[in-house]
């Protein structure tokens, strides 16, 4: 058996890249020029930023939901000031749960066995 391509799991998964783009935008939130940017993205990428936007959509219930994860694990009490609310909502969606999984610290690997 061999292994995909990216541009084989896209097509195979949403028929286009403008499919994958029109599914990615309301995850993110994207703009018009952010949609843009991702149009001109590798298939790899695409792929990726759809999986971490899946899983932080349900997990966190979304970009304000993960920055709020990520103030209760960076501050004191949970309570972030605006300025740095405004800071973090400006970062992307990866980059945010990229941060959350570095606060959260290391996941505690299976006990191997003998």
């Amino acid at each position: 058996m061999s292994i995909k391509t990216p541009k084989q799991l896209l097509t195979e998964k949403f028929g286009t890249r403008q499919d994958l783009v029109a599914k990615l935008a309301p995850l993110i939130g994207a703009s018009d020029v952010e949609k843009r940017k991702l149009a001109g993205t590798t298939n790899a990428k695409l792929l990726r930023i759809y999986e971490v936007a899946q899983e932080v959509s349900k997990k966190f219930g979304g970009k304000t939901g993960l920055i709020d994860a990520i103030g209760k694990l960076q501050f004191a009490g949970g309570k972030a000031n605006e300025g740095w609310r405004d800071k973090m909502s400006t970062l992307t969606v990866k980059r945010l749960f990229d941060k959350h999984r570095q606060l959260a610290g290391p996941v505690a690997a299976p006990a191997k066995k003998a």
